[in-house]
């Protein structure tokens, strides 16, 4: 399948900081695995043990792979966010993708969102991986949007800093998926005390969307929706950057929720958030 020029286009970007673009080749090799390998290889060999995927709710990701069937389909993404942490051993990426409809000659678009952590053994892995779909994209993309720098590698947290930050990730995301999970129609209130000033929301049939588009998207989510039992989440070393997922059959109705989180001014803020009915 040609790659469409979208993709075509992200796929030469460039990361100028030093501390993203390695995240970004390793996004770009794992694309290049999946046309070289077929999909699910290339997640085996890109997922990390302990790794999650969205089925729709969020499971293992290696297990699920193990039992997944490779129908030779094609698969094309590449990058055009990326964000990285002071330590440098955690970062995310986002950008579309495009595969072929079942059934069809056609395709289908949307937007990937990828947790990556570097190894002891300095590889980077996937420990995260959920997306949306939505329209063909209408023009290509410039150079990688680094929303979130390393400027300068800081050294990693002492380790009862590193509990303390999680713990504080943990009531932030316990304090927001309450409040979704509540009686409270003021979401405009509750995103301005809890979003970044960066902040992205995917959406399904949405591009990603920053600014008034963005809390306009969140203004409008079902009730509940994002609100749902947490899975997992994990915390940079610095202690800048961290994630949480969540969602589970228990509660069809909460969705699922997806969110990448940045430590500024001593609290947690959400730097995109992608949730689904």
């Amino acid at each position: 399948m040609p790659i469409p020029v979208v993709l075509a286009a992200l796929l030469t970007a460039a990361a100028p900081d030093p501390m993203s673009a390695p995240i970004v080749a390793a996004e770009n090799a794992f694309s290049a695995d999946s046309r070289r390998y077929g999909v699910r290889l290339a997640f085996l060999a890109h997922f990390d043990a302990g790794s999650w995927l969205f089925r729709p709710y969020p499971v293992p990701a290696l297990d699920a792979l193990a039992r997944d069937a490779d129908d030779g389909a094609p698969l094309e993404w590449g990058p055009d966010t990326v964000g990285v942490s002071a330590s440098g051993d955690m970062g995310f990426t986002s950008g579309p993708w495009s595969a072929h409809a079942a059934g069809t000659d056609g395709l289908v678009h949307g937007h990937f969102l990828t947790v990556w952590k570097r190894g002891d053994d300095g590889i980077w892995r996937v420990q995260v991986d959920g997306g949306i779909s939505h329209p063909a994209l209408a023009k290509p993309a410039g150079d990688v949007d680094i929303v979130m720098r390393g400027d300068a590698r800081s050294k990693p947290l002492a380790g009862n800093d590193v509990t303390n930050r999680r713990a504080a990730l943990e009531k932030s995301d316990d304090a927001l998926r309450n409040a979704l999970g509540g009686e409270s129609d003021d979401k405009a209130a509750l995103w301005q005390r809890t979003a970044h000033a960066d902040l992205r929301v995917l959406r399904r049939g949405h591009a990603t969307a920053t600014g008034n588009e963005a809390r306009d998207l969140l203004a409008h989510d079902a009730p509940r929706i994002g609100s749902g039992p947490r899975r997992a989440l994990d915390v940079a070393s610095s202690g800048d950057l961290g994630y949480t997922i969540g969602g589970d059959a228990s509660c069809a109705a909460c969705g699922t929720y997806y969110r990448i989180w940045r430590w500024q001014d001593g609290a947690w803020r959400v730097l995109v958030d992608l949730s689904k009915p």
